[in-house]
């Protein structure tokens, strides 16, 4: 699978694109629906589904753009377990609660997307309407336990980076 990364809108949201063969999800199309399907464009796909990590403004601003356009429906209401298939690779939802209530990872062969739960330099803020210091720390005991050594973690914002054991769990004290 090839992930392509597209910053959009003035919190600088990671708009990922998942190609897989002839078929592309669109993760967190946050504003410039311009810009991300011109990227679209580029890759010669067909957009199978689009999918938030959770709903704040800076990560669904540019849904009903890129319906429209592509005649697809966000999914919504994703549960634990639920899987996604683009093309051959199969993209397993994991409920990660704390910044948001509604707040998900996708995970896939040797990468997750982390939405606005895990950066590699913090987590997701928790004093927000419906944030959580309790659940965010839950989550983050979780994904450190389903994570594995190595996987590439694409973020909310700012920079890819490759997971190791216990970052998750560094964040812990903050929480406290």
């Amino acid at each position: 699978m090839e992930i392509k990364r597209v910053v959009v809108g003035a919190l600088r949201a990671n708009c990922h694109l998942l190609i897989d063969g002839e078929e592309l999800a669109v993760v967190d199309p946050g504003d410039e629906a311009e810009k991300i399907t011109g990227e679209i464009a580029k890759t010669g796909a067909a957009v199978k589904f689009i999918v938030n990590t959770h709903n704040h403004f800076d990560h669904i601003g540019a849904n009903a753009e890129l319906e429209n356009k592509f005649g697809v429906k966000a999914k919504a209401n994703l549960k634990e377990g639920d899987a996604l298939a683009v093309g051959r690779e199969k993209i397993k939802i994991v409920k990660t609660p704390g910044h948001t209530q509604d707040g998900i990872c996708l995970f896939g062969d040797g990468f997750m997307i982390s939405g606005d739960t895990l950066f590699e330099d913090g987590i997701g803020r928790t004093d927000l309407e419906g944030g959580s210091n309790g659940e965010m720390a839950a989550s983050l005991k979780k994904l450190d336990k389903l994570i594995p050594d190595g996987a590439m973690v694409y973020p909310g914002h700012g920079n890819i980076f490759e997971y190791k054991k216990g970052m998750a769990l560094a964040w812990l004290d903050y929480l406290n």
